[in-house]
C-alpha cells in the first residue's frame, strides 16, 4: 500500500500555491505520495478529523504569504481575523493529530498554527522578522532524530515571515535556534510532530523565484539574489520526514523517536 501524506495549504495566490506543491513533491514525494487540499475549503468538515485522515499516514501544514496572526496589521484586519478563524476551525484536526501522535510537519505559518494551538502567542517581531537565508543551529543531539540524518550542526535555511512564537509552548522541545534573530526555529511535540519557522521545502532557486510573486517581502532596496544563499542541508529535513513515515509503514524503521 502506498504511503500517503496530506498537504494542507493556506495560500490564495495560485502561482505561490502551485510552487509550494511542486517543491514539497520534489522533496517529500521521493518516498510518499502527497495529496493537497485547501485549508479554507468549506466542503471539508474538520469536526471529523478521523474521516479526513483515514487515507493518510502523515500531514504537512504549509506556509502562507497571505495571512498573519499579527503581521503588524490592524486588529480588525481580515488577514488577522481569518488566522484566528482558521485556528478555531482546525482545532479538531490538531487535537486528533496530538492525541494520536500522527507524523506532522508544520512549516512557517503551519509552525505558527500549531504553536498557537499549543498555547503560545503569535506576534509580530521587528527583530526576528526576515526574508532571507539565516543560519540555524541544532540544540539537541541529531543522532536521536532521524529527520536530522546527514545534517551538520549548523546550516542555512530559507525564511520569509513577519510573525514568531513568543515562547516555546509547554510540552514542546526546542530543536533549533537561530540566535536572537530566530529564537524558536524548530520544535517537536509528542514523538512525531515537528514544526519549523523556516521553509525546508525551498532552496535558493525557489526563493529567488518566489520573490517575483511576493516582492513586498524583500527588504527595501535589495535583490533576492543578495539575501538568499544555497541551503542544501535544510531540504533534507522534509525528505527525511517523508522517508521516516514510509520506512515505518514498510516495517523497516521504528517511527517513534526519543529525545
Amino acid at each position: 500500500m502506498t504511503t500517503k501524506i496530506l498537504g494542507i495549504q493556506f495560500r490564495k495566490n495560485p502561482v505561490s500555491k502551485e510552487q509550494e506543491r511542486v517543491c514539497m513533491v520534489r522533496e517529500a514525494g521521493v518516498y510518499c505520495d502527497i495529496d493537497f487540499i485547501d485549508g479554507f475549503d468549506k466542503q471539508i468538515d474538520w469536526n471529523y478529523p478521523e474521516v479526513v485522515m483515514q487515507e493518510y499516514d502523515g500531514v504537512i501544514l504549509g506556509g502562507s504569504g497571505d495571512f498573519d496572526f499579527d503581521g503588524n496589521r490592524d486588529e480588525k484586519d481580515e488577514s488577522r481575523q481569518m488566522s484566528y478563524e482558521l485556528l478555531g476551525m482546525l482545532r479538531p484536526l490538531f487535537q486528533y493529530l496530538f492525541d494520536n501522535d500522527i507524523p506532522t510537519l508544520g512549516i512557517c505559518y503551519g509552525h505558527q498554527l500549531l504553536g498557537a494551538f499549543a498555547g503560545a502567542q503569535v506576534r509580530y517581531d521587528e527583530t526576528q522578522k526576515k526574508t532571507r537565508s539565516h543560519e540555524v543551529k541544532l540544540m539537541i543531539d541529531k543522532n536521536d532524530f532521524f529527520i536530522f540524518s546527514d545534517l551538520p550542526d549548523t546550516f542555512f535555511a530559507q525564511y520569509g515571515h513577519k510573525d514568531v512564537l513568543d515562547r516555546v509552548p509547554d510540552g514542546a522541545v526546542l530543536l533549533m535556534n537561530g540566535g536572537e534573530k530566530c529564537r524558536v526555529s524548530a520544535l517537536k511535540y509528542k514523538n512525531n510532530i515537528y514544526t519549523t519557522q523556516f521553509h525546508p521545502e525551498l532552496n535558493y532557486e525557489d526563493m529567488v523565484s518566489r520573490m517575483k510573486n511576493n516582492p513586498d517581502y524583500l527588504p527595501e532596496g535589495t535583490l533576492a539574489e543578495e539575501v538568499f544563499k544555497p541551503s542544501p542541508d535544510a531540504t533534507k529535513i522534509l525528505r527525511n520526514f517523508s522517508k521516516l513515515i514510509a520506512s515505518h509503514k514498510e516495517g523497516s524503521t521504528e517511527l517513534v523517536e526519543s529525545v
